[in-house]
């Protein structure tokens, strides 16, 4: 029914043209749609791969990491999670597990540190009083800049801008920054 119509106003039209051809521009050809790409171009990866790439490698730096901090801390927590999440860069259950944004892989070290001193702490204080942000002064004393770089540059994590200042831009070199951090706090910085 709709394409008997579309053939009307088409005939229609094209006999308007014929009689009247100074009143209407020439026709343009309608160019065909292109078909998507059914694999991604090369070099480059698929939404869904490069989340799960992503997902891999901060699971392994954050087991590291984790390890590093709940030994320092006396803590440990139950399960570790890396998650999609919209509004939250992490999480913390009262059963203990925790949960990460996978778009976490691309802060700087300092920033990950940050973020999971946060959630631990959460394993103490399941809230945010005073009482509890000053456990995570204790382990993080610039937490402050570190969830202020959060809130200026986290919208860019893994869309494929360089974070911001001050960033290293992915968390790769673990073990070094581990050793860093552990510096600092034999320093009791």
């Amino acid at each position: 029914m709709i394409g008997a119509l579309l053939d009307e106003v088409r005939s229609f039209l094209e006999d308007l043209r014929s009689e009247f051809p100074g009143m209407f521009a020439p026709a343009r050809p309608v160019p065909p749609r292109a078909a998507p790409p059914a694999r991604p171009r090369p070099g480059r990866l698929a939404c869904g791969e490069r989340r799960r790439r992503a997902e891999t490698e901060l699971r392994e730096t954050l087991a590291r990491r984790l390890a590093f901090w709940c030994g320092k801390m006396d803590l440990r927590y139950h399960k570790l999670r890396i998650k999609d999440q919209s509004t939250r860069w992490a999480s913390c259950s009262k059963k203990g597990n925790l949960n990460f944004n996978w778009r976490l892989l691309w802060a700087p070290p300092e920033v990950l540190d940050y973020v999971i001193v946060h959630e631990l702490c959460h394993l103490v204080e399941m809230n945010h009083s005073k009482r509890y942000w000053a456990q995570v002064a204790v382990w993080c004393p610039d937490y402050k800049k570190h969830r202020k770089w959060l809130r200026v540059h986290g919208r860019d994590l893994g869309r494929g801008a360089r974070p911001g200042p001050g960033s290293a831009g992915h968390a790769l070199d673990v073990d070094r920054d581990l050793h860093l951090v552990a510096q600092q706090g034999a320093a009791g910085v």
